[in-house]
């Protein structure tokens, strides 16, 4: 089984969140203070450590407005495939089990906590489809078969980042000698050697997180080699590029077998052998360098684990599809965690916002808003125009995407989705016109289509800064003269885009605004950014 939802009401720095999980990888991006920490401790409640765990008074949520007397955090578990519960490990845990629509078996386990004067009560129990208690089963050892089986586990950071500890476990070698047996029926090009190698490697990766500082120093000083190097993550490489085209359940279990052999030298715990854990990781680009990371992350996508991951990496979040990405946004109700879902987009749009945004500027999904632009030219120039009018937008968390090529349907739709705010600015002509009516069609409802847009009134926006007090600059860089020149304007603006270039031109408008003042920047811009400004206010 895999944790399909978790529902916290009243838990620490949650006043209300439900989120509902993807069975391979979930990454949640969100601001500081914004629950993470707080939801990464729901989790850790259903880890080996924390079997039926006692809320204390800090376990309760807590603000100027609202103290509540309760904690409540639900725990609902879908089956992995169909008949699950039918198997030996399961097979107990059906008398608390019950029937989805989606035709899968699901089991919710509740804690829930209550303040009673002086004291806390707290209790532990698995709920029907109704959300009553299921009376007459025994609760604690059928809470205990479902932590077994899909036991939470924190890998952290560790403190002393100076070195990849390889340990000397007999069990984990045992495992990477079966693996690499396996491997090497799949790898012809592998030798076995290459193939223990980049599998150690995988090891002293697993280790660098589960290791208590005190190993660590035993292996800095010991003979052990504990430094992989660059060979060695070419070697691991090379397996993640066999592993993604194989699907083999032996290959999965011996890679379990390798982090659970580590796990257990560790901790106190053993893991359940048909236990499928649900790892969670800490900001991991905190310690680890990019290459190295990347590397990692591929090995960890074929790891037989549901893997919860924090980040404020954009080069980490790039590395998993969008239906894995969650953005947790605050808003008075409480925390909304923002997800497009397995049928969230259509395959095209799917396929434009993963090249355009993920691949290219994965820093935009860390951003507030948007501010959709048609070209680079717009890019080039607003960032600056804005700073010089006293508005500072990456600060704001505000970011500008040129939009003509992805188009602008799949961004805005994109956006909704996951509660990143949105401002379009268009060319007044025939193309802009239809943009504009795309802003119209997709706006919030309730809302009017000056919230969200500007369309200039010119056909480019090169036209509109001529038009709007820079023709001087133009015409010097067309015809090296700031006279009156008999010409169309667009021929002008043309000439000069042809003698130089558009970054050029806008970094000559830029230098021409210093010069004469940020009160020559036109009215319209400086309204748009302050309209931008006001977006990123709402609910943040």
């Amino acid at each position: 089984m895999y944790l399909c939802e978790v529902d916290i009401c009243g838990f620490k720095g949650i006043k209300q969140l439900t989120l509902s999980l993807n069975k391979d990888a979930n990454v949640l991006i969100g601001e500081n203070q914004w629950g993470r920490s707080s939801l990464i401790s729901a989790l850790m409640l259903i880890s080996l450590d924390n079997f039926y765990y006692q809320f204390t008074a800090n376990d309760f949520f807590n603000d100027d407005h609202y103290q509540p007397n309760t904690a409540t955090i639900r725990y609902k578990f879908a089956e992995m495939n169909p008949q699950e519960l039918d198997s030996q490990s399961y097979h107990s845990l059906n008398c608390v089990a019950y029937q989805s629509v989606e035709f899968k078996k699901l089991i919710t386990y509740q804690i829930k906590a209550t303040k009673e004067q002086d004291k806390i009560v707290t209790e532990h129990q698995f709920l029907d489809n109704n959300g009553k208690e299921i009376k007459n089963v025994d609760h604690y050892s059928l809470i205990k078969q479902l932590i077994s089986l899909n036991p939470c586990m924190r890998l952290k950071n560790p403190v002393d980042s100076s070195n990849l500890p390889v340990t000397n476990q007999p069990l984990s070698d045992y495992y990477i000698q079966q693996l690499s047996a396996k491997l090497s029926e799949h790898a012809k090009q592998f030798s076995n050697e290459d193939l223990i190698k980049s599998l150690t490697t995988a090891k002293a990766l697993f280790e660098y997180y589960l290791a208590d500082s005190s190993t660590r120093f035993r292996y800095r000083n010991s003979n052990i080699k504990t430094i992989p190097n660059s060979q060695d993550w070419d070697s691991l490489e090379r397996l993640n590029n066999i592993l993604d085209e194989l699907d083999d359940n032996y290959i999965r279990t011996m890679l379990m077998g390798i982090f659970g052999s580590i796990f257990i030298a560790h901790n106190a715990n053993q893991i359940h052998p048909n236990a499928i854990p649900i790892l969670v990781m800490e900001e991991p680009e905190s310690q680890l360098h990019p290459i190295i990371l990347s590397v990692g992350f591929r090995l960890l996508k074929n790891f037989p684990a549901q893997k919860f991951i924090t980040t404020n990496s954009s080069d980490l979040l790039s590395l998993f599809a969008l239906k894995n990405i969650y953005h947790l946004i605050r808003k008075p109700s409480g925390i909304m965690a923002m997800n497009i879902g397995e049928k969230g987009l259509s395959r095209d749009d799917n396929r434009k916002i993963m090249f355009h945004i993920l691949y290219r500027r994965a820093s935009a999904m860390f951003a507030r808003c948007w501010l959709l632009v048609e070209g680079e030219t717009e890019v080039w120039l607003l960032r600056e125009l804005a700073e010089l009018s006293g508005f500072h937008l990456n600060a704001e968390g505000i970011q500008l995407i040129e939009f003509a090529q992805c188009g602008l349907k799949p961004l805005i739709r994109y956006a909704n989705k996951m509660g990143i705010h949105w401002y379009v600015l268009t060319d007044g002509d025939t193309a802009g016109k239809k943009y504009a009516n795309t802003v119209r069609s997709l706006c919030p409802e309730g809302t009017s289509a000056d919230q969200f847009l500007t369309v200039l009134p010119s056909r480019d926006i090169e036209n509109f800064m001529f038009e709007h007090g820079f023709s001087h600059v133009y015409k010097k860089i067309a015809f090296n003269t700031t006279d009156y020149i008999d010409i169309p304007v667009n021929r002008i603006v043309h000439k000069a885009i042809k003698k130089t270039s558009k970054p050029d031109l806008a970094i000559a408008i830029c230098d021409d605004v210093r010069i004469r003042g940020s009160q020559t920047i036109p009215k319209l811009l400086k309204q748009t950014f302050s309209k931008v400004m006001q977006l990123t206010k709402q609910f943040y």
